[in-house]
């Protein structure tokens, strides 16, 4: 069996099997006001879930696959692309952040009581 054979036959056995297969996708017909979608375990499908649970005469969930995948229908006006915000931090401001961050941390994990190194106070 030749490296190119073997490699097909994997790929077929991911496909057919869904092993590996994490496709995610959006689609509607331009005009349209409903798209469909299809997401993998993952964030989007909890929040596909929570907005057919509030919206349910918008969001309409079709199926829910065995893996945990799911295909639904929304509207398109729920549809964003949005570009990550850039923040632009002195590294004094970046200090400031790392201590927060490790205060609230030793907070959440132990309670008030607690130093951010772990020792009681």
């Amino acid at each position: 069996m030749t490296v190119f054979e073997k490699a097909a036959e994997e790929i077929d056995s991911e496909i057919y099997t869904g092993e590996g297969v994490q496709e995610n996708c959006i689609e509607w017909i331009r005009g349209s006001q409903t798209a469909t979608v299809t997401f993998p375990r993952s964030r989007f499908t909890t929040r596909i879930m929570k907005l057919a649970e509030q919206y349910p005469d918008e969001v309409q969930i079709c199926h829910v696959n065995k893996d945990g995948s799911i295909v639904a229908h929304i509207p398109v006006k729920y549809i964003r692309l949005q570009r990550p915000s850039q923040r632009v931090c002195t590294e004094e401001e970046r200090q400031m952040l790392r201590e927060r961050l490790k205060t609230n941390r030793a907070k959440g994990r132990k309670g008030s009581n607690f130093d951010p190194d772990g020792l009681k106070v």
